[in-house]
């Protein structure tokens, strides 16, 4: 087996990762932004085996997504309470993710390099499987808070894919772990109209946070402060309007966007 890196894949990634390995805890945010980057390198990384060839991408695809996904699922949807106990389902399946590489010849001591593979393997598990228990607890939640919504089955392959997590008020949402996905809006657009999400702290607290595009913002309007993403915790619970580039949005503190909502569908309903 013979694993080859993209040029652009530097020492400096390769020790970001492997400090991620070993507790992704004692990361900071621009160590954080370093593995993204590192990772989105490694997407192209190529397996050469006497089988055929393919990506680092593919293989996580082939060897942990499709073996692992929906049972995983299925059992995070068994759990009373997501947030205490989706970490130690989270880690179970982890777990497995060596052995079964090890299996399938794709992790081995002779090739040093296949070890990125498995760190490559376990970053997509966790966010996989940490996206996916966050999104079960914002579900739970909205049902608990009374909203009406839809949301997409998480048990099916196809729906699990789908653009949208979830649609309120005729409006397509996502619920995402992070703030990460911001920093492609400059660049690419966001493809949906909301966005529920943790902001970064620096403390283990990290609160809720729902970004809006101007039109959903519109549905349940108010007054705004002009503000940087940078400031964002200060600014809140008051409304605030960011500018990425040419995507504006309206950030707003999750419950207050609940309870406006809740105010819309109530009026709705009358």
């Amino acid at each position: 087996m013979q694993i080859i890196l993209p040029k652009a894949f530097t020492a400096e990634y390769q020790d970001v990762l492997t400090r991620y390995l070993v507790d992704d805890r004692l990361l900071n945010p621009a160590e954080w932004r370093l593995l993204y980057q590192g990772i989105d390198i490694l997407n192209t990384a190529r397996i050469q085996t006497d089988a055929g060839a393919e990506t680092f991408r593919q293989a996580y695809h082939h060897q942990i997504d499709a073996g692992f996904a929906t049972p995983y699922l299925e059992r995070l949807l068994a759990l009373e309470d997501v947030e205490t106990q989706s970490p130690a389902l989270i880690a179970e399946f982890a777990r497995r993710i060596a052995p079964h590489l090890q299996q399938a010849g794709l992790l081995r001591p002779d090739v040093p390099s296949s070890r990125l593979l498995y760190v490559y393997c376990i970053y997509w598990w966790q966010s996989f499987a940490r996206g996916y228990a966050f999104e079960v607890q914002i579900v739970r939640d909205l049902q608990a808070s009374g909203i009406e919504f839809y949301s997409h089955d998480v048990r099916d392959p196809v729906e699990r894919r789908s653009v949208a997590d979830l649609v309120v008020l005729n409006l397509m949402g996502d619920v995402k772990t992070s703030t990460y996905f911001l920093k492609l809006a400059a660049s690419h657009g966001l493809p949906n109209d909301f966005y529920v999400t943790r902001i970064w702290t620096g403390r283990r607290h990290r609160p809720l946070v729902v970004f809006q595009k101007p039109a959903a913002w519109k549905k349940i309007n108010g007054d705004t402060v002009e503000g940087e993403l940078s400031d964002l915790l200060h600014l809140l619970p008051r409304p605030v309007k960011l500018q990425r580039g040419d995507v504006t949005l309206i950030a707003i503190d999750y419950a207050a966007w609940k309870q406006r909502v809740l105010q819309v569908q109530q009026e709705e309903s009358e």
